[in-house]
Formats: C-alpha cells, sequence, structure tokens
C-alpha cells in the first residue's frame, strides 16, 4: 500500500486522472450525479409539498418508471452500434435535463406520471451509450478501473446532491429549485459531453443482429445471475431498513446514518476493489466473492430475529451494512467486467444495454420479493437470501466461462466466413 491509499485525501486526488478524455468523462459523472442526487433525494419533498401529490401518486409514477428501463437500455443500445455514440449521448442527457426542468410545470399526477416514464425512458438510455463510448475510446485493460473511478466520483456527487436538495426543502418557495438545479446540472453534464471524441459507429464488416443480446442464452444466464448479485441494493437501501424499523430495538436516528457509512465506503473504496476483475475470469471470481459476502450479511443481521437485544441488533445491522458494502463495490467491478469482456466488438452498445438489465430487473423485482419474505420469515427468510446468494456465487463463473467460449467460437466464425466471403466478390 502507498503513501497516498493509506490517507483519504489522496484516495480522492487519485480520482482525477492526468489523461484529458478520462477527466472529462469524470467531469460528465460529476454534473449527472449531483443533478440525479438532488432530484432523487429531493422528489418525494418536493412532488408532495410544492405540487400537491399523495405519497402513493408518487411512489406509484417512481416505480412505474423502472419498467422503462428494461426496454428503453437494450433499445439505446442497439442505437449507439449505429449512430455516433457523443450525439447520442448528449441528446439524451439534453432531453433529460429538458425533463427535469419541465417537472416544475407539473400541476395534476397523470403530468407527473407521463413525465417520469419519458424521463425515465430516456435516462436508462444514457448508461449503454455512455458505456459504449468506454468500450470505443478506452483500451480492454483500463474500463474497468476507470468505471470504478467513476462510480467514486458519482457517490461524491450524488452526495453533492443530497446536500443541495437538503437546502432547498428549508423552505416551500425554495422547493422548485429542485427540479430546476436538476436540469440546469443535467445541461452542464450535456455540454461536456460535446467535448468528448465523436465515438463512431461500430466499424467492422459483421453487422449487428437485432436484439442479438437477448437472444443469447448463455449471456443473459450472466446477466440473470448478476442481477441476483446486485440485491445488495434492495437489501441496503429497502428490506435492511424496514426490517430495522419494524423488528428490532434500534433506534431509528441510525436508519440514516446506514446510508452515509454505505456512501463513504464506495467512495473510499470501489477503485481498489476493481482490481482483478479486468477479464472474465477475473470479474468473475469477484462476483463470486461479493455473492459470499452478501450472505454473510444476511447471515449476521439474522441473529436479531432470535436474540432481542438493542446493542446486538445495532452491532449486527452495522455489521451488515459493512458486509453488503464490501460486496456492492465487488459486485459492480464484477458487473463491468463481465459486460465489458462477453461484449462482442460488433455489437458492443447493445450487449451493454442487455447487461444493464442486471439492475434495471433488481430494481423491479427486489425490494417486493426480498422485504416480502424476510419481513414473512423472519430468521429463516435471511437465512433463504443469504443461500439464494451462495448458489448465485457458485454458478457465477461457470455460467460467464460458457458465455465467453461461445463468444469465442463466433467471433472465430466470423472470422473465418470474412476471408470467403473477400474471395468471392475479387
Amino acid at each position: 500500500m502507498t503513501e497516498n491509499d493509506s490517507v483519504p485525501a489522496g484516495r480522492l486526488a487519485r480520482l482525477i486522472p492526468a489523461d484529458p478524455l478520462r477527466r472529462r468523462l469524470l467531469a460528465i459523472r460529476f454534473a449527472g450525479a449531483t443533478g440525479r442526487g438532488v432530484f432523487l433525494s429531493g422528489s418525494v419533498v418536493y412532488f408532495t409539498l410544492h405540487v400537491g401529490l399523495s405519497a402513493g401518486q408518487v411512489g406509484l409514477g417512481l416505480s412505474a418508471s423502472g419498467f422503462a428501463g428494461l426496454v428503453s437500455s437494450v433499445l439505446f443500445g442497439m442505437i449507439a452500434d449505429r449512430v455516433h455514440k457523443r450525439t447520442l449521448l448528449c441528446a439524451l442527457v439534453g432531453l433529460v435535463a429538458v425533463g427535469f426542468g419541465l417537472y416544475s410545470l407539473v400541476s395534476t399526477a397523470t403530468e407527473f406520471y407521463v413525465l417520469v416514464v419519458l424521463i425515465a425512458f430516456l435516462d436508462y438510455g444514457t448508461g449503454p451509450t455512455e458505456s459504449a463510448i468506454v468500450a470505443t475510446l478506452v483500451p480492454d485493460g483500463e474500463r474497468v478501473r476507470l468505471n470504478a473511478m467513476m462510480r467514486s466520483v458519482f457517490n461524491i456527487g450524488f452526495s453533492a446532491g443530497i446536500g443541495v436538495a437538503a437546502v432547498a426543502a428549508l423552505s416551500e418557495r425554495l422547493l422548485v429549485l429542485i427540479p430546476i438545479g436538476s436540469a440546469v446540472l443535467l445541461g452542464a453534464a450535456a455540454v461536456l459531453v460535446t467535448r468528448l471524441p465523436a465515438g463512431a459507429p461500430t466499424g467492422t464488416a459483421r453487422r449487428p443482429r437485432l436484439f442479438g443480446a437477448v437472444r443469447d442464452l448463455r449471456y443473459l444466464s450472466v446477466v440473470g445471475l448478476s442481477a441476483v448479485l446486485a440485491s445488495h441494493i434492495s437489501l441496503l437501501m429497502v428490506v435492511l431498513p424496514l426490517w430495522t424499523l419494524t423488528e428490532t430495538g434500534v433506534r431509528p436516528f441510525l436508519v440514516p446514518l446506514l446510508l452515509v457509512i454505505n456512501t463513504v465506503f464506495v467512495i473510499f473504496f470501489q477503485v481498489r476493489a476493481s482490481r482483478g476483475a479486468e477479464t472474465v475470469a477475473g470479474a468473475a471470481a469477484t462476483g463470486r466473492r461479493a455473492g459470499l459476502w452478501i450472505a454473510a450479511g444476511c447471515a449476521a443481521v439474522s441473529v436479531t430475529a432470535v436474540w432481542h437485544d438493542a446493542v446486538l441488533a445495532a452491532a449486527a445491522v452495522v455489521a451488515t451494512v459493512l458486509a453488503l458494502s464490501v460486496a456492492e463495490v465487488m459486485q459492480a467491478s464484477s458487473a463491468w467486467g463481465l459486460a465489458f469482456g462477453l461484449a462482442p466488438k460488433h455489437a458492443a452498445g447493445e450487449y451493454l444495454g442487455a447487461f444493464d438489465l442486471h439492475v434495471a430487473g433488481q430494481n423491479v423485482a427486489g425490494p417486493v420479493l426480498l422485504s416480502g419474505l424476510v419481513i414473512a420469515q423472519g430468521f429463516w427468510g435471511w437465512m433463504a437470501v443469504a443461500g439464494l446468494m451462495v448458489a448465485a456465487a457458485l454458478l457465477i463463473g461457470p455460467a460467464a466461462r460458457r458465455s465467453a467460449e461461445a463468444m469465442a467460437a463466433k467471433s472465430a466464425e466470423a472470422g473465418a466466413e470474412a476471408p470467403a466471403a473477400a474471395e468471392e466478390t475479387v
């Protein structure tokens, strides 16, 4: 460990690379994350107090928006393979910025529903488009580390956005700063996108097959297992807070602190956790360790269903947060390594978009299924989740290996067909 690694300020300084391209990508991520942090942390307050919607209406709209990602991530990934990626990303981020600004004009639930789903549809498209740009402009061995840096920067920006939303929530007259501030920050991100290289369409002789990624069952098996391992999101954001508030004697003030612990952990350790995940085999091994850490966290908190002691419960909950935080940085690194490593060059955007389904799917199904299981079954519910994570951890390696072998075989076939086609044209 170097001297800089032992000092928090040194670790933060290492998030600023010397390369201009990487600095621009990080600046785009920071501006976008801050804007999203402002909106996501302040949206409930804004729509209930300023617009006058009920909590149920806001919750329904935000839940419905999650389904948009199941379609748009693959769709925009395919588009990214066929157009200039910078143009597409700029258009998407710019339209999302306009959408955030339009929130300030919303006055009815219907307007809110239409706008929140439309914005989510566009916003989910920014992920695979940005990943396609990284796949085009950044060498293979550097992509996972760059994504880790971008994720640390995202957490810093998102935290800053939460601070802006908190200031806006001090007065009802200031609440309009939540959508307007988000729009301005996303607009700044769109301007920064224009300074990236164009990211030309995939220049291979082999034309991408429409919806080829979602027809690739071996690839989808990796995506599905990654979705299971990404359940740390629901466990940390929904299930653990609900369990802590309803089933333990822990004081409520501890619940918000759990997310603070997690955010700080990700900021300082995400880049380190990316080491070794640059290859498919390394990424699968990192994913396996992530699953085992999730299982350990579930086992730790399960004791609170048996021993009803407030001090023990608080210690178990904090231990679970730390275990889930370790799992989070590992699983994120695993997902990047697998997504980039298993995406064929001729259809990188579509495959990267399809891999994003592991988060979108988890966001839709995870909170309902996992919270229902744990709250209803208590100790055995937590142990069932732990068992599921162990199973996914053991299966991710073989699934990734089969997908990599299939991709290599298809690439070899395409390479053999290309010279034959060239000879026929002579």
